[in-house]
């Protein structure tokens, strides 16, 4: 079952890519477009005249905890726009305060982190050296910092989230769909043009009898190996969009030790699923954060700008000054171009509808 994204491999690599589209729009990925360089460009200019009078030190943002100087912008902007950079440092120094990680956290970042450069050594044969040039990191630490605030940023996000959420919702998601992860594995009989459903399905049946004459799993696995697929699944809450609904609902009904006594048929074929073991259902507390994230796509389908929003409440709260006026004007600018861009998405929305009951009616 190589090949059918059951494997907890494929599941991984499926993450990772997405984990890419969102990450790898250069470093610009929290400030967009025109604004961005606009600012850019006045930042410059007045980074380059107090570099010459020596004012490197002199704050140009304040926030609960911390500032940002200008001389900690000069020594970096000729890597990307320096907004960028400025709310980078911003939120790293807010963000840091608010979460610190733990061992287990940073270990989860280093791992996605290689990850990332091992597929992009595979799907695009670059070096570790290309990869951090191509994407504005001069060290692979540096690249671990910016995973990190990505991962603090994500965070804060997930909180956001949290106070639009209804928590019966949330309390809902838990009953109905949590449960304790489950370790499977499992005989394929695949359809294909030489095996058709009607032969897959009889074959299925030879070997579910051969199991209820007391025959072990695996050995009717080894006995059958030339005409099946065996492999082992994780079956887990979070990670089932990537497995076929029918086997994560037979897998969730087996105890540990049971078989499913009828093949269970998804697009691959049919298969007989064996239950190694499962572990309790998590506690709340334990797969909050997770469950928000799930009900979170729906509101990021209502707003792709809500994450932006999210990242301004966090620097309004933190109490975030510029103190250049032309610097702060154009950040509201920025701040007005995302609120106004999630209005004229819901009135192209609302324009759409009234149009397609007009065609109706």
């Amino acid at each position: 079952m190589e090949k059918e994204n059951l494997s907890e491999e494929n599941n991984e690599k499926k993450s990772i890519k997405a984990k890419l589209k969102k990450i790898f729009k250069k470093k610009e990925i929290w400030i967009s477009g025109i604004i961005g360089l606009i600012i850019g460009g006045i930042l410059i200019y007045i980074l380059g005249e107090f570099g010459i009078l020596g004012l490197g030190h002199q704050t140009i943002i304040s926030f609960k905890g911390g500032k940002v100087t200008k001389n900690e912008i000069y020594n970096e902007m000729e890597k990307y726009y320096p907004i960028n950079y400025v709310l980078e440092l911003a939120d790293k120094s807010i963000l840091d305060n608010m979460y610190q990680l733990t061992d287990e956290q940073k270990e989860e970042i280093d791992k996605q982190v290689d990850s990332i450069l091992s597929m992009y050594e595979t799907y695009y044969g670059y070096t570790e050296e290309q990869f951090l040039e191509e994407n504005g990191f001069n060290s692979k630490d540096e690249f671990v910092e910016y995973m990190q605030l990505d991962y603090r940023r994500n965070l804060y996000c997930i909180d956001y989230f949290k106070t639009l959420l209804p928590e019966e919702d949330i309390n809902n998601y838990y009953n109905d769909n949590v449960y304790g992860k489950i370790n499977t594995k499992h005989i394929l009989i695949k359809v294909s043009d030489d095996v058709t459903d009607e032969k897959a399905l009889a074959t299925a049946n030879e070997i579910l009898a051969k199991l209820k004459d007391g025959k072990s799993f695996d050995d009717v696995a080894n006995e059958y190996k030339d005409k099946v697929t065996t492999e082992n699944v994780d079956v887990d809450n979070f990670t089932e969009d990537s497995l076929a609904n029918n086997y994560v609902e037979a897998s969730k009904k087996l105890e540990k030790d049971e078989y499913t006594t009828k093949a269970v048929k998804t697009d691959y074929g049919y298969h007989i699923i064996y239950c190694i073991d499962k572990s309790d259902k998590p506690s709340l507390e334990d797969v909050e954060n997770d469950i928000v994230e799930v009900l979170a796509k729906d509101l990021e389908k209502e707003d792709q700008y809500i994450r932006y929003k999210a990242l301004i409440k966090l620097r309004e709260d933190s109490k975030m000054k510029f103190k250049n006026k032309d610097l702060e004007e154009k950040y509201k600018e920025y701040c007005e171009q995302i609120d106004n861009s999630g209005k004229t998405e819901q009135n192209e929305d609302v324009a759409e509808n009234e149009n397609n009951m007009t065609v109706n009616e």
